[in-house]
């Protein structure tokens, strides 16, 4: 191998780390305030007829970003654990 190929390879490791992190961590954001927003959202008793039921349809939608998100999360702390875990 010559030293461009390690050189190269390096660099593309070491970017897509920080992209695999960057992403981990907005994803992370996204969520929370996704759960923000669906605790907000989820008891709407004292509002006028007509918002209560359009608070609770963003509700009751909130869960098709929120599920995929948890899956996400789940996914990125199993990874952190194994990480530590190895010893790397």
């Amino acid at each position: 191998m010559s030293i461009i190929t390690v050189t190269t390879t390096t660099v593309v490791t070491t970017a897509i780390i920080g992209m695999a992190a960057t992403l981990g961590v907005g994803g992370t954001l996204i969520l929370i305030c996704a759960l923000v927003s669906k605790e907000l959202t989820s008891s709407p008793e004292e509002q006028k007829p007509a918002l209560a039921q359009r608070l609770r349809a963003l509700s009751s939608s909130l869960n098709f970003c929120i599920m995929p998100l948890l899956f996400i999360f789940a996914l990125i702390v199993i990874t952190k654990v194994i990480e530590i875990l190895s010893g790397h």
